[in-house]
C-alpha cells in the first residue's frame, strides 16, 4: 500500500515548522526583491562582462588544446 505525502517524514518537518509560536510572518519586501531599473541595468553590464570574459577563457583554453595536441589538417 502506497504512502501518501502526508505521512511521509517531510511533510510532519514541514508543519512542525510551521507550528512553532516564535515563528513571525516576514513582510513582502523580504520575501522578494523589488528590481529597479538600476538593479537590472547593472545585471545587464554583468553578464556583457562575464560573456566577454567567457569568449576569452574559451579561445585560451582552445589555444593550450592545440598547443598539447595540434589540430589534424592545419588550421581550419
Amino acid at each position: 500500500m502506497p504512502t501518501s505525502y502526508a505521512d511521509s517524514a517531510q511533510a510532519r518537518e514541514s508543519d512542525r515548522r510551521r507550528d512553532f509560536p516564535e515563528r513571525t510572518p516576514q513582510s513582502r519586501a523580504a520575501l522578494f526583491h523589488e528590481y529597479t531599473e538600476k538593479d537590472l541595468a547593472e545585471r545587464e553590464v554583468r553578464r556583457l562582462a562575464e560573456r566577454a570574459s567567457l569568449k576569452r577563457r574559451i579561445g585560451l583554453a582552445m589555444a593550450q588544446m592545440e598547443n598539447i595536441c595540434p589540430p589534424i589538417g592545419g588550421d581550419t
